[in-house]
């Protein structure tokens, strides 16, 4: 295992993960600086969640025309240059603007940098690999919080922004000389999203990362006003305890990408979203708090191991030309419909039930989903 290149992959990850987690804790900040609503605040989500969805499906499909190495390092410095314009926009619909081309530059980065990683690896090592990778986007939710906290106690919060800014116009020139380009071979079926939509994994992974997606992110989104309104939570506690459940996720993303070099993604996928599934039921069931914060940590570990051996997965269900067609099309869906859909979901749920109910029949069918890993085999 080759360190110093995915010592500088981790790192990338890191950062573009960093600038989503990033919107939880700045957004109370812009919200008070333009004197707008929560809900308007929240429209920025929206938009960079809209751009990177949008991102992953174009550079899936065209990546291998503009190069591997160049999508990447394009989509980090395209980060770093709109963090540093940001620190002249004052207005509201600027700040949407800014946000959707955040959007569109770290959508870049998945579809690319997994074709690198199993072009610089030997295919034994791609689910520990993989796994040690994607554990940068635990490290990222769980210190974007604490790190821009410490950091506004010396600046400004688009101070903090400036200096991530300048870190994605650096490190791109360390990872431009430890990478390698990938040399995919031309199918004589070309590379198109129709033929990958024929393959019926595609589709089953699709449907797993959704369901994934909205275990992990889109419960995440709601448990504090679950927390809050429902069990009875002090504001701050529950905010603090949302955050600091993800800490678990660190280690367990690494340990999945060995599990799956071990056991194979069939069986680590299964396990990993029974296991989502059932712990997310009873989150919703717990009979008291102290069940519930027992829970609460280990749903929030349990929900990220399915990132890692998906990856993996991806990576020997596709062949090196459909990879990061397949990375877009299957990530993009949990970003759209997962990530997006689920928050939504829970809040018409909550509206007309409760939280409770919603975080119940997430589970169910996260529960349920997992027996569709038997059909990821081509028929």
């Amino acid at each position: 295992m080759n360190l110093l290149p995915l010592c500088v992959f981790w790192c990338l990850w890191f950062l573009n993960f960093f600038t989503r987690a990033s919107l939880s804790p700045v957004l109370p900040l812009i919200e008070g600086d333009l004197s707008i609503s929560h809900g308007q605040a929240g429209g920025f989500v929206t938009s960079y969640s809209l751009g990177y969805a949008v991102t992953l499906l174009i550079a899936g499909r065209f990546v291998p025309t503009w190069g591997y190495k160049r999508t990447v390092a394009a989509g980090i410095s395209g980060i770093g240059l709109t963090l540093i314009a940001l620190q002249w926009v004052e207005h509201y619909f600027a700040f949407h603007v800014f946000f959707l081309i955040l959007g569109l530059a770290s959508g870049t980065y998945i579809p690319s940098i997994l074709s690198i990683i199993t072009e610089t690896c030997d295919h034994k090592e791609w689910g520990k690999v993989i796994g040690l990778h994607d554990s940068a986007a635990s490290a990222a939710i769980f210190s974007a919080p604490i790190l821009i906290a410490f950091g506004l106690q010396f600046l400004p919060w688009k101070g903090i922004l400036l200096l991530q800014g300048i870190a994605c116009l650096i490190l791109p020139l360390f990872f431009w000389r430890v990478s390698i380009e990938p040399q995919p071979k031309i199918s004589p079926r070309g590379t198109h999203y129709l033929n990958l939509f024929r393959r019926k994994p595609i589709w089953v992974m699709a449907v797993l990362c959704i369901m994934s997606s909205a275990a992990n992110m889109g419960v995440y989104s709601m448990l504090p006003l679950y927390l809050i309104n429902e069990r009875g939570m002090d504001y701050a506690f529950a905010n603090n305890l949302v955050g600091t459940s993800r800490v678990g996720g660190f280690a367990i993303q690494i340990f999945a990408g060995f599990f799956v070099d071990r056991y194979g993604y069939e069986k680590i996928l299964f396990l990993g979203l029974l296991a989502t599934g059932l712990s997310t039921l009873s989150l919703s069931l717990a009979p008291s708090i102290s069940f519930l914060l027992i829970t609460l940590f280990i749903q929030a570990a349990l929900s990220l191991v399915f990132f890692p051996v998906a990856l993996a997965a991806i990576s020997k269900l596709t062949s090196p030309e459909e990879r990061s067609m397949g990375i877009g099309a299957i990530i993009s869906s949990g970003v759209i419909v997962g990530m997006g859909g689920a928050p939504l979901f829970l809040g018409i749920v909550a509206d007309h039930f409760s939280f409770q109910t919603g975080i119940l029949w997430m589970g169910i069918l996260t529960t349920f989903s997992s027996f569709a890993v038997r059909y990821l085999k081509e028929t």
